[in-house]
């Protein structure tokens, strides 16, 4: 069990240390640093906030770094001279691809909605954070291809003005289609693995047994990227810019045959994410299992911030049956949203607003 946080320069926290129980309750105004609280963990779990990409933002407006410690990690953060993450185990300094995953969440959130009803990115995102806390592999190989896109952008761009040759980007395209090649192939194995559970959970959550929710990944060019990146040459050198290849896909959720984002009801949209939640539990479960044995397992925490209050009472016990079944952290305004079953079993903490 996750037991204790403590947090310097973080966000509105100056100082801050916390006790962790099966279930904790965070309750407190907003704008006094609950979700903050969360937002710590979910850097422990994968050096990145649920909230926003900008890590300089993390750090408190007077300060110069933070510093965020859960049991035996640790993540430091300073903006001077440049903006720099240090992770370490135990004390000692570990790559930021080896040390994403020693600590597995799930965060649901008013953000969590967007994977359906947002951008492609969001969907993207969604992904790529849940399969790096598995895989060092598909982690290593999403950090390469942004450096790759990057120079390949570059080349075509020198290429655009007249300035670079076009057979240089033949090596180039061999390492984004390589790479590509893990990236998309892991996607599809974990689409595979959600699907298989995704019927089931929204069958349950919404009361309809006739309806049939499924993600398909949708890649943005056919058949091979090699052959997309050769068909299209004078296009993208035309834009600059790579234009196909995983940092474009994404994944269409259809409930019975149509796509979400274009007509699900809001209790439609939550009782879907609400499912994929579930499922995404279960699949870092499954796999950390078959990769870890013995005591070693560390079942993945549930960060719930403030999304008792965007469910209707039926679904708010489900989310209340979810919460009994993992260490939880759940933050909310007021005790009120949670049920009194749920606070009976719980760690009420009152989160007061810093002075300063």
């Amino acid at each position: 069990m996750f037991k204790h946080l403590r947090l310097e320069n973080f966000r509105n926290h100056k100082k801050y240390e916390i006790e962790f129980d099966q279930i904790t309750v965070l309750v407190g105004l907003n704008g006094a640093g609950k979700s903050n609280i969360l937002e710590a963990v979910t850097v422990l779990s994968s050096c990145r906030s649920f909230r926003e990409d900008e890590k300089k933002s993390l750090i408190n407006f007077d300060s110069d770094y933070a510093r965020v410690v859960g049991d035996d990690l640790e993540v430091f953060i300073t903006k001077t001279p440049r903006l720099f993450m240090q992770a370490k185990e135990r004390g000692a300094p570990r790559k930021l691809s080896s040390f994403i995953g020693l600590l597995p969440t799930v965060v649901f959130s008013s953000e969590t909605i967007s994977i359906i009803s947002g951008s492609p990115s969001d969907r993207r995102r969604f992904l790529d954070v849940m399969i790096s806390q598995l895989s060092g592999e598909y982690l290593r190989a999403l950090i390469d291809y942004k450096k790759v896109k990057q120079q390949r952008n570059n080349l075509l761009q020198t290429v655009r003005m007249g300035e670079g040759s076009e057979q240089e980007l033949s090596f180039w395209d061999e390492e984004l289609a390589r790479l590509s090649g893990v990236i998309v192939k892991q996607r599809e194995d974990a689409i595979s693995f959600i699907n298989g559970l995704l019927p089931g959970l929204y069958c349950s959550i919404s009361g309809d047994p006739a309806a049939c929710l499924k993600i398909c990944y949708k890649k943005n060019f056919e058949g091979d990227v090699r052959e997309a990146l050769i068909r299209c040459r004078y296009r993208e050198i035309a834009c600059g810019k790579t234009l196909f290849g995983p940092h474009r896909d994404d994944m269409i959720f259809e409930l019975d045959g149509r796509n979400m984002t274009n007509f699900a009801s809001r209790g439609e949209i939550r009782s879907a994410i609400l499912a994929l939640k579930i499922a995404e539990l279960k699949y870092l479960e499954t796999k950390r299992e078959s990769l870890v044995s013995g005591d070693n397992i560390i079942r993945p925490i549930l960060l719930l911030d403030d999304i008792f209050s965007e469910f209707d009472p039926e679904r708010r016990a489900h989310l209340g049956e979810l919460v009994s079944q993992y260490q939880s952290l759940v933050t909310a305004t007021e005790e009120s949203h949670l049920s009194p079953q749920l606070l009976k079993k719980s760690k009420v903490i009152e989160i007061i607003k810093p002075n300063g």
